[in-house]
C-alpha cells in the first residue's frame, strides 16, 4: 500500500511538471539543507541563493535547518514576476517556512536605496494573489539578517497570515517583522487602488523573550504566549530599536504611484485609507501551570528605546485555566508597554 501511494504521488509529480500550463499542485515539503532538493527561486530579484517552492502555490511546507551555506531568501511559495499567464497564482495560502538553527544572511544592500539584501523569509510572495494564513515560524538559535513577511503580494491582499518567534534567534540590526507587504507605491487596477489590504488578520506571536528586531509593522494582533514560569520581573520580551520611535498601530506607510491618473482628492483619499491606523489587538496568554501564586508581576511586553506610541491601552484580561486562574493589567510609558500579571492557585 505505501509503494502504492508513492507511486501515485510520483506519477502525479510527473504529470503536472508535463501539464505546467495547468492549475500546480499543490503540497510540497522540502528541508534544506538535508535534502538539498529544494528550488533554487530567483523570487522578484536576482538572488542566486534563494530556497523555496516555485511548483506549487498551496500547503506546502519549508524547513531550514543549521548547516549548509547562508541563504538569501526563503519562500513557502513564491510566484517569479515572470511567471506565464496560465500559471499565476489567484490564491498563495496555507504555505509555512520554519527556521530551526538555520542562518539567513545578508549579502550586501540594493544599489537603488541602499537597503538589506537578501537574508529574509516569506510565508508566500505572489505577484497579484490573495496570500492568506501562511506562516513563518523563527525558532532555535537561528540567525536571521533580513525581512521576515508572514506574505506578501506585489498588488493584492495578504491577509491571515502568522508570524511565530521562539527559541533564542538572533536578528539584523535592520530586521523589521511584517504581517503583510504588497507595494509601497499604490497604483490603480481595474479602477482600485492597489495593494488591496495587507494588514487584517496578520498575527505576530511571541513565545520567547528578549526578542530584538528594529520595527514591527502591519500586524493586526500580537500574542505574547509566555511561559509562566520563567518570567522574572522587568523581562524584556520584545525590543523595537527604530531609533525613530515605534506606533505600533501606524502601518507601513504607502504614497500614491506618479502615473496614477488621478485627481488630488482622490489621491488625499486614497493615502486616508491605505494609511490609517490599525486596531491593535493585544493579548497575553499564560503557558503552563504556575508553581506558586504570583502577585504583581511587571513585565516589559514591548520596549522602544527610541518612543513607543499607542493611542489606548488594550484591555484587561482574566482568565481561568486548569489549576490557575490569571489577570493580566497594562500599563504604558513613554518607551514600554507592561503587562502586571496576578496568578491564583485554585482546586
Amino acid at each position: 500500500m505505501k509503494m502504492e501511494k508513492t507511486l501515485k504521488k510520483g506519477l502525479f509529480v510527473a504529470a503536472s511538471a508535463v501539464l505546467m500550463g495547468m492549475t500546480l499542485f499543490a503540497g510540497e515539503t522540502k528541508t534544506y539543507p538535508k535534502d538539498g532538493k529544494g528550488d533554487q527561486v530567483l523570487g522578484y530579484k536576482n538572488l542566486a541563493n534563494s530556497y523555496g517552492i516555485s511548483t506549487s502555490f498551496e500547503g506546502n511546507t519549508v524547513y531550514v535547518n543549521r548547516g549548509g551555506a547562508p541563504l538569501e531568501r526563503v519562500f513557502g511559495a513564491v510566484e517569479g514576476e515572470n511567471q506565464k499567464a496560465d500559471q499565476k497564482a489567484e490564491v498563495m495560502k496555507n504555505n509555512k517556512v520554519i527556521i530551526n538553527g538555520g542562518v539567513l544572511a545578508t549579502n550586501g544592500v540594493w544599489e537603488k536605496d541602499k537597503s538589506i539584501r537578501g537574508g529574509s523569509a516569506y510565508g508566500a510572495a505572489g505577484q497579484s494573489a490573495v496570500v492568506s494564513d501562511n506562516e513563518v515560524i523563527i525558532r532555535g538559535n537561528s540567525n536571521v539578517q533580513g525581512n521576515i513577511y508572514g506574505g506578501y503580494s506585489h498588488r493584492g491582499s495578504v491577509i491571515n497570515n502568522k508570524v511565530i518567534i521562539e527559541g533564542t534567534p538572533k536578528f539584523g540590526e535592520g530586521t523589521v517583522l511584517f504581517g503583510g507587504r504588497g507595494s509601497r507605491n499604490v497604483s490603480l487596477k481595474d479602477g482600485k487602488a492597489a495593494p488591496f489590504d495587507v494588514i487584517t488578520g496578520n498575527t505576530l506571536e511571541v513565545k520567547t523573550k528578549n526578542v530584538v528586531v528594529k520595527d514591527v509593522k502591519n500586524f493586526e494582533k500580537l500574542v505574547f504566549n509566555v511561559a509562566v514560569n520563567q518570567l522574572k520581573s522587568n523581562d524584556k520580551l520584545l525590543v523595537l530599536t527604530n531609533t525613530e520611535g515605534v506606533e505600533l498601530q501606524k502601518p507601513e506607510i504607502v504614497k500614491v504611484s506618479e502615473k496614477a491618473q488621478i485627481s488630488a482628492e482622490e489621491k488625499e483619499q486614497i493615502l486616508k485609507e491605505k494609511n490609517k491606523d490599525i486596531n491593535v489587538n493585544i493579548d497575553v496568554v499564560l503557558q503552563g501551570k504556575p508553581s506558586k501564586n504570583i502577585k504583581n508581576l511587571k513585565v516589559v511586553l514591548v520596549n522602544a528605546e527610541g518612543g513607543l506610541k499607542l493611542d489606548k491601552l488594550p484591555e484587561d484580561i482574566g482568565r481561568t485555566e486548569k489549576g490557575y486562574k490569571y489577570e493580566v493589567k497594562f500599563q504604558q510609558d513613554a518607551k514600554n508597554l507592561y503587562a502586571v500579571i496576578n496568578a491564583q492557585l485554585v482546586k
